[in-house]
C-alpha cells in the first residue's frame, strides 16, 4: 500500500465531488492518505478525510465573465499573506513522506512533488485543453491559447494524466488516457423523475437570470444566491446537500454554468442542460460548444425569452439524445489509477 498525498483544487465544488470519490477508493483499498486543499473543498472533504490546508488560487469575475488581472492580483496577495506558512507545509509534506503525489489541479502539490522527486499523477479535466486535440470555435482561440498557458504553468511534468471529459478528443501526449467524468455515489443512487419545474444553478455573477425567469410562464428553483424564500413562479434555496439531490433528482430541465461536474451529472440523469458559460473561461466555452454539438442541450452568454424558448421546443429531442447516452462508469479510470500506482510505486 502506498503513502499519497492528494492535491485537490479548492475554487467550486467540481474538484471535491470528483476528488471524493477517487480518495473513496483509495483509502478502502487500504492507502494513507493525506489531502492538500484550500476554500470550499475543506469543508466538503474535512469530515471524511485528512486534510491539511495550503494557500490556493481563486478565480475572480465580474458579470460572468473571467477576470484575468483580478485572477492574477488576488492570487499572488493570497500568495504573499500566506507564504508564512511555507515552512509548515514544506516540513508537513516531508513528514508525511509520500510514495507519490495525485494532483485534481491544484499546483503547490505538483510543485513539491517535482522538488521532492516524488512521482506525480494529474486526475483532472483541465488537461484535456494542453494533452488532446480540441476544435475551438476561431473567436475564442485567443483565450484558449491562455487557459492552456495557465493550465501547463500550474500543473507540469506529471508521469500520467488521466482526464475526465463528457466528450471524446483526440491524445496527443502517450502519458494521457481519457476517460468519462467521475459521478458521485449520492448521484448515482436517486432515482431520476421529471418533474415540473427547472432547476437553475448560478454563480459568478449573473443575477440577470431572475428578471427573466420571473416574465416566464414556468417553475424554477433556484440555487446560489444565498436566498431562501419563494417569491412568484420562483423557489430561491439556500445551498443544503439533501435538497440539491432532491431538486437535481426531479427536475425537468436545467440551466447553469458550464463547469464539467454538473453537466456530467446532468447527463447522468437524463436532464436536457441549458448552459450559461462564463466568459473568457474556454474551459466553460468548449464544455458548452460540445453539449450543443452532441445533442443535449443549448448553450447561451444571456438567456432571453426568445433562447429559453427555443431550449423548451428542442427539450424532446435533447431528451431522446441522452436516453441512449452511454452512462458514466467511475470503475474505469480508478481501475486505471491502480494500475498506474502499482507502476509507479515500488516496493
Amino acid at each position: 500500500m502506498a503513502k499519497i498525498i492528494y492535491g485537490v483544487s479548492g475554487q467550486g465544488f467540481g474538484h471535491s465531488t470528483r476528488s471524493q470519490e477517487v480518495l473513496r477508493h483509495l483509502t478502502q483499498a487500504g492507502h494513507q492518505v493525506l489531502v492538500f486543499t484550500y476554500g470550499q473543498a475543506i469543508f466538503f472533504l474535512a469530515d471524511e478525510f485528512e486534510v491539511f490546508e495550503v494557500p490556493g488560487l481563486g478565480l475572480s469575475y465580474k458579470n460572468n465573465k473571467l477576470v484575468y488581472w483580478r485572477t492574477i492580483f488576488v492570487g499572488l496577495r493570497q500568495l504573499i499573506n500566506q507564504s508564512r506558512h511555507a515552512h509548515q507545509i514544506w516540513k508537513k509534506f516531508r513528514q508525511f513522506n509520500p510514495d507519490l503525489v495525485i494532483t485534481d489541479f491544484e499546483p503547490l502539490s505538483a510543485y513539491l512533488a517535482k522538488l521532492n522527486r516524488r512521482p506525480l499523477i494529474s486526475l483532472d479535466n483541465q488537461h484535456q485543453l494542453t494533452n488532446t486535440v480540441i476544435d475551438v470555435p476561431k473567436k475564442y482561440q485567443k483565450d484558449f491559447l491562455m487557459d492552456r498557458l495557465i493550465i501547463r504553468s500550474l500543473v507540469w511534468g506529471a508521469n500520467k494524466y488521466l482526464v475526465t471529459s463528457f466528450f471524446t478528443t483526440p491524445i496527443k501526449k502517450k502519458n494521457t488516457f481519457l476517460f468519462s467524468p467521475i459521478v458521485r455515489q449520492e448521484v448515482r443512487a436517486l432515482q431520476a423523475s421529471i418533474g415540473e419545474y427547472i432547476l437553475v444553478y448560478q454563480n459568478s455573477n449573473f443575477k440577470y437570470l431572475v428578471p427573466v425567469l420571473k416574465t416566464l410562464n414556468y417553475q424554477f428553483v433556484v440555487f446560489g444566491m444565498n436566498l431562501d424564500k419563494p417569491e412568484g413562479n420562483i423557489i430561491f434555496k439556500n445551498y443544503d446537500s439533501r435538497d440539491w439531490l432532491n431538486y437535481l433528482a426531479g427536475c425537468r430541465a436545467i440551466i447553469g454554468t458550464a463547469g464539467l461536474s454538473l453537466i456530467s451529472e446532468a447527463l447522468y440523469l437524463g436532464k436536457p442542460y441549458l448552459a450559461v458559460p462564463i466568459k473568457k473561461q474556454v474551459e466553460q466555452v468548449i464544455n458548452a460548444v460540445y453539449l450543443r454539438k452532441m445533442g443535449f442541450g443549448d448553450y447561451t452568454y444571456k438567456l432571453t425569452r426568445e433562447i429559453f424558448a427555443d431550449f423548451i421546443d428542442q427539450e424532446a429531442t435533447f431528451r431522446e439524445n441522452l436516453s441512449i447516452l452511454k452512462q458514466a462508469d467511475n470503475q474505469e479510470i480508478l481501475a486505471k489509477l491502480d494500475e498506474v500506482i502499482t507502476e509507479l510505486v515500488v516496493d
